[in-house]
């Protein structure tokens, strides 16, 4: 096991920071926490308890610390990159939490020649935003993708290396305290691979939801009719568009590709609806459903799969609270639950996954004996 941060800066405590330093603060046992921040969020991160310390100069904030952690719009982490680089020793990690990771790892092999920076992308963030929304789980069983810099090495004689392995190492385990799943990735892939799973995703929900709540002549005056798929489709159309302003600037040119791909494709179909004929569309959605199907659903990500245990439980008062509390008496650990669908008036079903099939095993049994209608 690689030594473990006793010292970690937190430089931008919102959303993702404050939820890292909550998660530190939960699962870390003996980290001290310093955060960074206008002084109002700061106050607001010492009363939820996500820091123990607030810095009011980025000098002091990282002068000591053997993480710091770069938890801010990607385009302030570049404009960071070098005051930090300065400030810190040799000796501290250096990480980030930016969406896009090509600019980011060039400017930082620049500015870190020891190779103590490390790119990071924790595949985790919701709607919201703010330290208000910031929550110690965030990071449970979610993907945290690590984006080694590449910087000149003298004893390989000025050739570029990559950041050592011991530094990925130490920070994989430090992630993995905190609930994550570590993948490690160069950044240029990262970023191709974001554009096509992330960013395009998110602009076609804006897409779909201004076609259907605004330029739709009929639609826009029945949204109510909406049902749980476009609800589904539409629920990043949320996020605010400062949030990512800079990830559509930064990663253009991939955002570019994958969104002339995505237009290829809505033409073709249109194409095929033209021809009229029964089954169109049938192989498109062949292909889709088996490769859809081929993505574990207790996956947040690329990782490891979990286990699946279905429970329908009924429409009353505490059901849920003894579901829950039979497992905790068993110190059975649900490590992801999700809603699927509900019977009105009479409940709903939702998905339990665990760590294995043996615990996904214990668990039915434990709730079956509680009387709930389970399939594994």
């Amino acid at each position: 096991m690689a030594r473990a941060f006793k010292t970690i800066t937190i430089i931008g405590v919102g959303l993702i920071g404050g939820s890292l330093g909550l998660a530190v603060k939960r699962r870390v046992k003996g980290a001290t926490v310093t955060g960074f921040d206008a002084p109002q969020v700061l106050r607001k991160a010492l009363r939820r308890g996500a820091i123990d310390t607030a810095a009011t100069n980025l000098a002091t904030a990282v002068s000591g610390a053997d993480l710091v952690i770069l938890a801010c719009p990607t385009k302030k982490i570049l404009s960071l990159l070098p005051a930090v680089a300065r400030s810190v020793s040799p000796h501290t990690l250096v990480t980030d939490v930016g969406s896009v990771k090509a600019a980011i790892v060039r400017r930082a092999s620049i500015f870190f020649p020891n190779g103590n920076f490390i790119g990071g992308h924790p595949m985790a963030g919701i709607e919201l935003s703010g330290i208000e929304a910031a929550h110690p789980l965030l990071f449970e069983n979610a993907v945290y993708v690590l984006t080694p810099a590449r910087f000149s090495a003298k004893r390989v004689g000025g050739s570029l290396a990559w950041a050592p392995q011991r530094h990925v190492k130490r920070l994989s385990d430090f992630l993995h305290t905190l609930g994550a799943r570590v993948m490690v990735l160069d950044a240029q892939t990262h970023d191709s691979v974001a554009a096509a799973v992330s960013h395009v995703p998110q602009l076609t929900a804006v897409a779909l939801m201004n076609v259907a709540g605004a330029r739709h002549p009929q639609a826009r005056k029945y949204l109510q009719l909406a049902a749980g798929g476009f609800r589904d489709l539409t629920r990043i159309a949320s996020s605010r568009y400062d949030v990512w302003q800079d990830i559509l600037q930064l990663n253009n040119s991939e955002i570019e590709r994958a969104l002339a791909l995505m237009t290829r494709e809505l033409q073709r179909y249109r194409a095929r609806l033209r021809k009229r004929n029964n089954r169109p569309l049938q192989s498109d959605f062949t292909r889709a459903r088996k490769l859809r199907n081929a993505i574990p659903r207790t996956m947040k990500g690329f990782l490891h799969s979990l286990s699946d245990v279905y429970v329908f439980v009924q429409d009353k008062p505490g059901v849920l609270a003894i579901m829950t509390g039979a497992l905790a008496k068993a110190k059975i650990n649900i490590k992801d639950m999700e809603l699927l669908k509900i019977r009105e008036g009479s409940g709903g079903t939702f998905r339990l996954a665990f760590d294995s099939a043996d615990v996904a095993g214990k668990a039915a049994r434990i709730l079956r004996k509680k009387g709930f209608e389970v399939e594994e």
